[in-house]
């Protein structure tokens, strides 16, 4: 296969896991085009009131400005978020257990865009989440157990 492929990476932003992926790949000479979530956790966050230009003078003292903001960020990140996948190859949805601390709904959710879509899915977890996933494990395409099996999936993609 000599054509690049375009990859979406799911999964939390916090740590340098989508770093390390593109380095491994790069170290392969794979001909990857990474895409994700916005990695910028407070641009992220801000984007909907930044984008209307609303502050919490314009909302007044009600406390609702959390909720406004946490709904036109979503609505922001999640076309983003569409987009995205709609044009990607294949979808790579991180389930880390090293930082199991953060929910990883958005996660589910995009394997469940990528599916609406036709693209295919390779789920990423170690043991420890295999019960817990196993419903969206029986989703995807391929399932491994870490980040370095999923580059290995990859480079195969090009033998």
């Amino acid at each position: 296969m000599s054509n690049s492929l375009n990859v979406y990476l799911a999964g939390h932003i916090h740590g340098g896991w989508r770093d390390r992926v593109r380095q491994m790949c790069e170290a392969r000479n794979l001909p990857i085009t990474f895409t994700g979530p916005c990695e910028d956790h407070g641009l992220s966050d801000d984007i909907g009131v930044q984008v209307r230009e609303i502050s919490e003078s314009d909302v007044g003292s009600s406390g609702f400005f959390p909720n406004i903001k946490d709904d036109l960020g979503g609505k922001v990140n999640n076309l983003r978020t569409r987009l995205l996948i709609s044009r990607c190859d294949l979808l790579i949805a991180f389930f880390d257990e090293d930082h199991q601390n953060y929910r990883q709904w958005n996660t589910s959710s995009d394997i469940a865009e990528a599916e609406r879509n036709g693209k295919p899915v390779m789920v990423v977890h170690g043991p420890g989440f295999r019960h817990s996933l196993k419903e969206l494990d029986g989703r995807a395409d391929v399932v491994v157990d870490s980040l370095d099996q999923a580059v290995e999936v990859l480079a195969y993609v090009y033998e």
